[in-house]
């Protein structure tokens, strides 16, 4: 009974694993953004160019070179060449997401994150 409970659990967690979340990036920061990157690894980066105020993006954070180890995601946004931003975030498992996607959003102070 014990390994029947065991075999359950684990099989409801290997299926919670997703790949390639989906992600909204929203600028409601008061300047343009040169870019924005969001990565589980960095071997696959995605990058966001030219966001403009007020302007939404959206694409997926690849998951093809996560080794199958746990970790979390960062996010770093340029301005005029210069990184002013840099977060990490959530928390993947296994090599994959516990995520269907995230809803990022820049302000001038901070990044609010809502995940999905």
């Amino acid at each position: 009974m014990k390994n029947l409970i065991s075999i359950i659990v684990l099989a409801s967690l290997i299926g919670c694993i997703r790949d390639n979340p989906k992600i909204k990036i929203q600028n409601k920061s008061s300047v343009k953004l040169d870019s924005v990157i969001v990565y589980a690894t960095s071997q696959d980066k995605t990058v966001f160019k030219n966001i403009e105020i007020r302007e939404k993006k959206q694409g997926i954070i690849s998951f093809k070179n996560v080794p199958k180890t746990d970790g979390g995601y960062l996010i770093q946004v340029f301005k005029d060449g210069n990184l002013i931003k840099e977060n990490g975030f959530g928390y993947y498992t296994n090599g994959g997401s516990l995520n269907y996607g995230f809803n990022i959003m820049i302000k001038n102070d901070t990044i609010l994150i809502d995940y999905k």
